[in-house]
């Protein structure tokens, strides 16, 4: 499987709303506070453009020096907590991957790749169905996110012996990556695996 970690860095658009309510949404106060600061990571932080790049590079403590003191600064953020449980997850720590990843929810329920990341947690676990429970989150949350599509798929077809949602999430995965390098691999798996789901006995119609 080929791993991207740009989505991590997703841009969050924040919508205007007309007219002034005639009570306080404490809840909608804290969202719009919540998406300022996490607009303010996207577009004007440097920690976090370095962060990434020291993450890509391999060079995990710096990225998650770079990353904590983002979580000090935006303390309603989830997504920094969210590379911060990549890290962990990288290294092996997947009890504070997951923590990582719980907070990151906790703060923002809507991030789709905080879900993944609790998915992977699951699989690396070898627990199924709640890696499964955490891909259809995610799914639900962003249906173009091509790995939790990827990943969904290996569920289906490696445990659940679901060779039609098996095709159809390796199928969303390539769509979703057509514009990069075709996965020959896995177009060929797809293929054994309709192979395998085609009618048996269909010369012998007379």
């Amino acid at each position: 499987m080929r791993t991207n970690y740009s989505w991590l860095i997703a841009m969050l658009l924040l919508v205007g709303c007309a007219g002034t309510p005639n009570y306080v949404d404490n809840e909608a106060l804290l969202k719009s506070e919540r998406d300022i600061q996490q607009t303010g990571i996207d577009m004007h932080n440097p920690d976090m453009s370095a962060a990434i790049s020291a993450l890509n590079d391999g060079k995990l403590m710096v990225a998650k020096t770079l990353l904590l003191g983002l979580t000090q600064r935006y303390p309603l953020a989830g997504k920094p907590w969210v590379n911060v449980g990549l890290i962990s997850f990288r290294r092996g720590d997947l009890d504070h991957a997951q923590q990582a990843a719980e907070r990151a929810l906790e703060l923002q329920p809507e991030i789709a790749v905080a879900d993944y990341l609790l998915g992977l947690i699951a699989h690396k676990r070898n627990d199924a169905p709640k890696a499964l429970e955490h891909y259809l989150a995610a799914l639900e949350k962003d249906q173009q996110h091509a790995n939790s599509h990827y990943n969904l798929a290996l569920l289906y077809d490696t445990y659940y012996q679901d060779l039609e949602n098996a095709i159809f999430h390796y199928r969303r995965y390539l769509e979703l990556n057509a514009n990069e390098d075709e996965d020959e691999v896995t177009l060929s798996w797809v293929k054994e695996l309709e192979s395998q789901l085609a009618p048996e006995g269909g010369d012998d119609a007379n």
